[in-house]
């Protein structure tokens, strides 16, 4: 088989995606490389990659075009969308990259579009008597509402403009403050992030749920995995109701064992480091769909109670643009013996 050219957009901040999709190339000892794009050309995940571009927005009238002028140039293979900004606009064209054969792992647009929109979640899971917290727009607001309220926006990501509304005065004023908002019953409980897998024939092939236990910027900073029977039987009838292809992320609350769902990603999670180190990597198994192998069940199959603790780190740019780390050339960053006593 020809080598196999990867394409991820709006790279920002996803290091470990990048590192993913290179030790996808190497497992399946596929010759290729990994090609970035991003807005911003001091984007650190550019510079873990083959190579790098900048590229318009994706709100910009030409930024399919020169994405497209990329894909040629660099003979690409496969294209990982990144930001729900654009994951309609690429589920909406991937029948037509498929035919120039470039495979967007993505899922149909009729998903993505409700996925996006989360009051059409709500409504989703509602007709199919899924679990999902009651979720109002405006219009549909009333004095009789139990606070607390959890409020963002019907189109957003992350935790940008979410807020707990605690009474009445802070639900007049966040309605106003937060553009098109949706405004959904509290949920009590722990906090999950489900990363699960679906073949490109829609069926669950990988789900490794893992604990939000500490968040930034709407990303897990520290996660802890763990196995739920209960969860993994959702989330097939989740996927029985919803066609799914590629990775995709599902969040959700636990509390005194009721599991209830508030949130679908269809994209990579921003904590996909944790679940690859755990279990298999989805970017191993897109690439290995590709070159035409039939995927077998990986249910169960990853490491429980794995516990990721992140930090932050930095590149080093000189005028040159030649990138470099500081520590790295100064002390040895993991010594032998790293265990303190408090």
């Amino acid at each position: 088989m020809q080598d196999i050219n990867v394409l991820i957009t709006a790279a920002s901040r996803r290091v470990a995606l990048v590192r993913n999709f290179r030790l996808a190339l190497q497992a399946t000892g596929t010759n290729g490389n990994v090609i970035t794009v991003d807005n911003d050309t001091n984007s650190p995940a550019l510079f873990f990659s083959h190579k790098h571009y900048r590229v318009p927005l994706v709100k910009e009238p030409n930024y399919l075009q020169i994405i497209g002028h990329i894909v040629e140039k660099e003979d690409i293979g496969i294209i990982i969308p990144t930001i729900d900004q654009e994951l309609l606009l690429w589920a909406k064209h991937k029948e037509e990259f498929a035919k120039k054969g470039v495979y967007v792992s993505i899922s149909p647009p009729e998903t993505v579009f409700i996925c996006n929109d989360k009051r059409e979640t709500f409504l989703h899971f509602k007709k199919n008597r899924l679990p999902f917290p009651k979720t109002y727009i405006p219009s549909e607001l009333s004095y009789k509402m139990s606070y607390p309220l959890f409020m963002k926006p019907r189109m957003g990501r992350g935790s940008v403009n979410s807020y707990v509304v605690k009474n009445k005065k802070e639900l007049d004023f966040f309605v106003e403050y937060v553009n098109d908002p949706v405004i959904q019953d509290y949920l009590q409980g722990k906090e999950f992030t489900v990363d699960a897998y679906f073949s490109r024939d829609g069926e669950l092939i990988s789900m490794i749920p893992r604990y939000r236990l500490v968040i930034r910027s709407g990303v897990s900073d520290r996660g802890r995995t763990f196995k739920n029977s209960i969860l993994t039987e959702w989330i097939r009838k989740i996927g029985r109701k919803m066609r799914f292809e590629g990775a995709i992320n599902i969040q959700g609350k636990i509390h005194k064992r009721k599991i209830i769902f508030f949130e679908i990603n269809p994209r990579f999670s921003g904590g996909i480091q944790l679940s690859t180190a755990a279990g298999p990597n989805f970017a191993e198994l897109i690439v290995r769909e590709l070159k035409g192998e039939k995927l077998e069940s990986l249910i169960g199959k990853y490491k429980d109670h794995l516990t990721m603790t992140s930090y932050e780190d930095s590149l080093f740019l000189d005028s040159r643009r030649n990138v470099s780390f500081f520590y790295s050339r100064h002390i040895d960053i993991l010594p032998s013996k790293n265990k303190t006593k408090l």
